[in-house]
């Protein structure tokens, strides 16, 4: 009975390592998000690409390590900033409009289709167009 014991307990402390790695483990390349409209209490990082199909307002600033492209800039009226923090690794798509309740940083480009509002300063490291 030993025998079988041994043979089979460092099987199956490897098997047991190997699914509690992959339940606790996030995937090891960036998941693409996909969504409707968005709001964000906080701050919100994004480490890819972000594409908006409606306007992008943001109570704090925005900064874009990237090209920056919408229809407009615009400086929108204070509102409630929130603290926390969201990060999304990897491109982020919103069908309809991006409200972040903090600062807004992109690490990749930023296209909407609307304008792009904040409280704070508008900054992209590439080009900015505004198509009017």
């Amino acid at each position: 009975m030993k025998r079988i014991l041994v043979l089979f307990m460092p099987r199956a402390v490897a098997g047991l390592l190997t699914l509690a790695a992959a339940i606790w483990l996030p995937p090891a390349h960036a998941q693409p998000v996909d969504s409707g409209p968005m709001i964000v209490s906080g701050s919100l990082l994004v480490m890819g690409p972000v594409t908006v199909d409606g306007s992008v307002t943001v109570s704090g600033n925005v900064h874009v390590r990237g090209p920056l492209t919408a229809a407009w800039l615009a400086q929108v009226p204070p509102a409630q900033a929130y603290r926390g923090k969201k990060v999304i690794r990897g491109p982020l798509t919103v069908h309809g409009s991006l409200v972040v309740q903090g600062d807004l940083e992109v690490r990749g480009p930023l296209t909407s289709d609307g304008p792009v509002g904040a409280v704070g300063s508008i900054d992209a490291e590439g080009p900015i167009v505004e198509r009017r």
